[in-house]
């Protein structure tokens, strides 16, 4: 069996088996996909991947990842080669004795005002470096999961009334509230270039609004190798995925006095505990607070 072929094997049993949801399979997928291509551009196999090999891919991913994706990358890999153990297919787990540090509880990565404007300002000389835009662009104006976004049919927009209803994490239903601006490019640059991709193409009609290079819905691995490449583009050191876009879109709506309660519902979180750690308060806007409201803050200096 090829590498590929072990893997499929354990996202099925994943699925099968221990019944996960299709998000949280995916969430593996994606993970595995890292891991086989670092087996690929090495030339190794599941059989040959050493302890080496795994400190190696270790220090690869702390090169660009923080601490919590790095820690969860490792949780993959582990159960993933402790699976293997279990049915024969190697004889240990390189990971096995790997370490994992207690993850310290550290603020998410959060785009500037200023970096978001710079992703946005991108040119787009192409349909894909248009519907990159607009990926970009819907997940910061929305505060959409990725899969939730990636789940948007064209037929689901109500263009009236700016929104889009989805279901989100725990089957919750909310809606995502369309600014003029999305709206805008969505029906004046993009669907009429998305219909010439397709048309061009002769594909057939295809619902979803994000479509990838075959012209079918976005794969959600292919989204997070589309953040990747901005990433590099740009030449950003910090974290650059679709979650955080997700907490820069909360970080900024708290930023400009937004209500916690607001925020908790636009993110379709359950408890306002879990939007108190995904979001917070930038250091300005502490300043700021404190200026306003500390009597002290207001005395000109001596």
């Amino acid at each position: 069996m090829t590498n590929r072929e072990y893997i499929d094997d354990y996202l099925r049993y994943l699925g099968d088996v221990r019944s996960l949801s299709d998000n949280s399979v995916r969430n593996y997928s994606l993970d595995l996909a890292r891991l086989e291509s670092f087996m690929g551009e090495r030339g190794l196999s599941i059989m040959d991947f050493t302890k080496e090999d795994a400190r190696e891919l270790v220090r690869t991913l702390t090169r660009s990842y923080e601490e919590s994706s790095v820690l969860r990358h490792l949780t993959c890999y582990r159960t993933f080669f402790g699976y293997l153990v279990r049915h024969g297919v190697t004889d240990a787990n390189p990971f096995e004795n790997i370490s994992l540090r207690k993850q310290r509880k550290t603020l998410p990565s959060v785009l500037t005002e200023s970096e978001v404007r710079e992703l946005l300002a991108l040119p787009r000389t192409s349909f894909l470096e248009e519907r990159d835009h607009l990926l970009f662009l819907f997940l910061y104006s929305t505060g959409a999961r990725i899969a939730e976004a990636l789940s948007v049919n064209v037929k689901d927009i109500e263009w009236g009334e700016r929104r889009i209803r989805i279901v989100g994490k725990g089957s919750k239903e909310r809606y995502l509230f369309l600014p003029v601006v999305l709206i805008r490019t969505m029906r004046e640059d993009y669907l009429p270039k998305r219909e010439a991709y397709l048309l061009e193409r002769r594909m057939g009609a295809e619902e979803a609004l994000f479509i990838g290079e075959s012209g079918k819905r976005l794969p959600f691995s292919s989204a997070h190798i589309i953040f990747d490449k901005y990433k590099s583009r740009l030449k950003w050191q910090k974290e650059f995925t679709p979650h955080t876009l997700r907490h820069t879109f909360a970080t900024h709506m708290m930023d400009r006095g937004a209500d916690i309660r607001l925020v908790q519902e636009l993110l379709g979180h359950e408890s306002i505990s879990t939007t108190q750690i995904y979001t917070h308060i930038s250091r300005g806007r502490l300043q700021q607070v404190y200026d306003s409201s500390h009597p002290h803050a207001k005395e000109k200096e001596r």
